[in-house]
């Protein structure tokens, strides 16, 4: 805490950070992007070790296929999104390493023996269906997928890859349009409720930030003393409260009651306009020739001020009471009830007060003190 920025020791910390949804939106869907490519080269490798097994020549064409053009199109994409490059890029290659997984386990079911071959063109649409609704790409990027990828099974899956074409399984490619639709639907649906879920996440947690924000301004405007600045008497009384109920004992400190000689003759002849901007002043003035950041300067009512000096015994608190009032007579405020020529002074009451007592004490101490200075006439300090 700083002597000058009575804030600083408000209760409430700001403590705002920045949001950036675009951002946060696109490091999700890369997540999203990498677990869906990795699952479906896991699922690449499962078929191709039972591909492997297989003494069927078509499934062997079909390990070819998964080996040579599949997995360098899975890995590409995958380290596309794990090094981060360009958003377009990653997009593309994801869409392009699905787009080819589809057609190939279509591909594959035609020229495999059944009963595989059936379980290939079902696991392709599948896939076309997976495609849509976890495939993590964005909206656009998605519905040019499924669409391609639909058109792309259709074409495999009704023609048999033969001229002149089979027309076979027509029921498949017939089922596979509504299901592709529904998923495309759903999917639209998830993304529009996750969009509303983060925008009102986002403002949600734009008005916990205003709110701890405002909570702080409220603090420091409580802590503050309006007129000069500095800490007024309701911090003073809270910092007294904490001091007493901490259990810790605490370092020697120094205690100043400070009161501006004559000051209601100050007012009763310069007005209190005048005797508000000399209270102002005579404030800045402590509160810069304070010895530490930690050094607290309070009003304490009406013309009247108290510094807490941290860690400091009683010949470091009359040093610091003799720098203060030094600093305020340098200043040569004119006094207007005094005469021509005469300036404003104060009066310092200065203490020490030890670990084994209270800070109340070392105020009704310094207090004292002060009513001393003032008695042996005044601008002094009394120790």
């Amino acid at each position: 805490m700083t002597a000058s920025s009575p804030g600083a020791r408000s209760p409430e910390a700001d403590k705002s950070a920045g949001h950036r949804p675009r951002g946060t939106a696109r490091a999700w869907l890369q997540r999203s992007q990498t677990r869906w490519l990795a699952g479906i080269l896991l699922v690449n490798l499962a078929s191709s070790a039972f591909d492997a097994v297989s003494q069927d020549d078509s499934l062997a064409f079909a390990l070819e296929l998964r080996l040579l053009l599949l997995m360098p199109l899975m890995l590409g994409a995958l380290a596309l999104n794990l090094i981060r490059v360009n958003a377009a890029l990653q997009n593309a290659a994801s869409a392009l390493a699905s787009f080819a997984f589809i057609l190939t386990v279509a591909v594959i079911g035609q020229y495999a023996p059944e009963p595989f071959a059936s379980r290939y063109l079902m696991s392709a649409l599948f896939l076309l269906c997976g495609v849509a609704l976890f495939g993590a790409l964005p909206w656009r990027e998605t519905k040019a997928l499924t669409l391609a990828s639909l058109a792309g099974f259709a074409i495999v899956t009704a023609t048999g890859l033969q001229m002149p074409p089979a027309w076979a399984n027509l029921d498949l490619v017939g089922l596979a349009i509504p299901l592709c639709f529904v998923a495309l639907r759903m999917r639209l649906q998830r993304d529009t409720q996750l969009a509303e879920l983060r925008r009102m996440r986002l403002i949600d947690s734009e008005r916990a930030t205003e709110l701890r924000k405002t909570n702080t301004r409220l603090s420091e405007l409580s802590n503050t003393d309006a007129l000069t600045g500095v800490f007024n008497r309701r911090y003073l009384d809270r910092f007294v409260e904490q001091s007493q109920a901490s259990i810790i004992p605490s370092c020697w400190q120094g205690v100043l009651m400070i009161d501006v000689d004559h000051f209601k003759l100050f007012n009763d002849h310069g007005g209190h306009a005048q005797g508000d901007g000399c209270l102002k002043q005579i404030a800045e003035t402590l509160r810069r020739a304070m010895r530490t950041e930690d050094d607290l300067v309070i009003r304490y009512g009406g013309e009247e001020f108290a510094v807490i000096l941290q860690d400091a015994d009683l010949t470091e608190a009359r040093q610091a009471a003799e720098r203060l009032h030094k600093a305020v007579s340098d200043m040569k405020i004119p006094h207007p009830g005094l005469g021509p020529g005469r300036t404003v002074s104060i009066s310092i009451g200065a203490c020490a007060i030890s670990p084994a007592e209270s800070i109340s004490d070392a105020l009704t101490r310094a207090d004292k003190l002060l009513y001393q200075a003032k008695q042996a006439g005044r601008d002094r300090v009394a120790a």
